[in-house]
């Protein structure tokens, strides 16, 4: 049998091969991942990361990075040092406890731009102390509206004498019993 042999086509020179609808879809690619990235730089100057970022070092119960989020009119008034911070139970008291942080959405202020309101739903996990090793795991849920506002750098930082209760002077979540190694 014979082959039958032609010519190869010559390529067009300057053709790239990429056709005007893979264009379409690599320019919606870029502008999905810069819309990302602009969220996520925004979500990062947000009051809710900063109340975020507060209840991560609840958890580990790292007092020093809890009071870098406090405001600094609660700092002049109530705390003037860390020392006195470290008073309060809940910096270290539910240290590894907190099973979930939950923040609804940002409420504005009407009458202050610089303040918000951050309704919080926080569950932490009973102590161990006194129970057999069956009976862990229970979770308590406690709800706390907390106040934010923007200082003077443009942060947000945590009202602290405004989100708690008037009456007890604590978060609804202080209703747990700290760790019985946390309490000095």
């Amino acid at each position: 049998m014979a082959r039958i042999m032609t010519r190869s086509r010559p390529v067009k020179e300057g053709n790239t091969g990429v056709k005007f609808s893979e264009v379409l879809i690599m320019l919606m690619v870029v502008a999905v991942v810069a819309y990302g990235v602009k969220y996520y730089l925004d979500y990062k100057k947000s009051a809710s990361y900063a109340l975020s970022e507060f209840m991560g070092g609840v958890k580990a119960g790292n007092a020093e990075d809890q009071y870098k989020l406090i405001d600094e009119l609660d700092k002049q008034k109530f705390f003037k040092t860390l020392s006195d911070y470290k008073k309060l139970t809940f910096p270290h008291g539910y240290t590894e406890r907190v099973a979930n942080v939950t923040l609804l959405p940002e409420e504005k202020d009407p009458k202050k731009e610089d303040v918000v309101t951050i309704k919080m739903n926080v569950s932490i996990r009973d102590t161990t102390v006194g129970k057999k090793i069956y009976e862990n795991g229970t979770t308590n849920n406690y709800s706390d509206s907390v106040k934010m506002r923007k200082n003077s750098d443009g942060a947000w930082r945590l009202m602290l004498s405004k989100s708690v209760d008037p009456n007890s002077n604590k978060f609804s979540f202080e209703q747990a019993p700290p760790s019985p190694e946390s309490v000095y």
